[in-house]
């Protein structure tokens, strides 16, 4: 990378020559960055970014992108820093989306311009405010994970409407209930921070990606916000992009689980946890919940028919 200044005014303004010699989508002739710092007051500046005399569109698409992420960082090496560590996507990751894997695919099937394209027009670092409102509407989510001997693990999250909770533009909360005990994803977190989401709503089709880290919290205070919630995933956003919605089948929502916190059946133990198979490996809060009055354990084979049923 090589330039030269052509205007220097402390500190207002800054314009000079760009020239990326190297191969790659990013080499051409040399173009022109501008940028001006505008005070709005004694700790906060704007700031405007122009990149221009570039030569074809695609590299216009790509240094945008890469631009983007540059001042995100800016402003992220200014912000105060986190008390955890914060998973901040590296110099050109959200440009980098794709891997030379992805290129091979997309070059035989001729995408390859479609996909920067797309990239670049949908792929942000944060959620706009119309994201926002459409997790708080969500009742489920999937959730991606990464295990010790690297197999992806993919887990269904549900609860009340807005059970996912919107800390911020880069910032979601997720509950962990009460489940079959296997703790997998957070016990991927632990060693894979890395997770991923996909949010769907399947009455009017639409779905939203999310790429970001996890931290677990279990102090009072967060878990008082999300009710009957064993400990808490926050996630810190590090990239989020729409996909068409074509092939999400409709369906009509009928009810809300019973199970979940503020529901009639909310604490019930499941029937699963009364089957004679599980009986000396219970932890005791689930024995303990066991109702004196049920008839005591059940088959494999009676749990089968109950499911059959949709009476779990």
């Amino acid at each position: 990378m090589s330039g030269e200044y052509l205007e220097i005014v402390p500190p207002r303004r800054l314009a000079m020559t760009w020239h990326f010699a190297g191969d790659g989508p990013l080499a051409g002739p040399p173009s022109r960055v501008e940028i001006d710092l505008r005070p709005l007051g004694v700790d906060v500046t704007e700031l405007t970014l122009s990149h221009t005399r570039l030569d074809r569109q695609d590299t216009a698409d790509r240094y945008r992108a890469a631009w983007a992420i540059c001042l995100e960082r800016l402003r992220w090496s200014t912000a105060p820093k986190p008390d955890a560590a914060v998973f901040a996507p590296p110099l050109g990751a959200i440009s980098n989306l794709y891997g030379p894997r992805h290129r091979v695919f997309q070059e035989a099937f001729e995408t390859g311009n479609l996909a920067n394209r797309l990239r670049s027009l949908s792929v942000t670092s944060e959620l706009t405010a119309t994201q926002q409102a459409f997790i708080a509407r969500q009742d489920l989510v999937f959730i991606t994970s990464v295990d010790h001997r690297g197999f992806p693990t993919c887990s269904y999250k549900g609860g009340a409407r807005g059970f996912v909770r919107v800390a911020g533009p880069r910032v979601i909360e997720l509950p962990s209930y009460d489940g079959n005990g296997m703790y997998l994803t957070a016990g991927n977190r632990s060693a894979n921070p890395k997770l991923g989401l996909l949010f769907i709503d399947f009455e009017t089709p639409h779905r939203l990606r999310l790429h970001g880290t996890a931290r677990i919290a279990r102090d009072a205070r967060d878990l008082e916000r999300h009710p009957g919630a064993e400990l808490v995933l926050k996630v810190d956003i590090a990239e989020v992009f729409v996909n068409c919605p074509r092939y999400i089948h409709r369906y009509r929502r009928e009810a809300t689980s019973g199970f979940v916190p503020g529901r009639a059946r909310a604490g019930e133990l499941p029937a699963w946890k009364r089957i004679d198979l599980f009986a000396d490996v219970l932890p005791d809060r689930d024995r303990r919940a066991i109702d004196p009055r049920d008839t005591g354990t059940m088959t494999l084979a009676d749990y089968r028919l109950l499911l059959e049923r949709g009476e779990t």
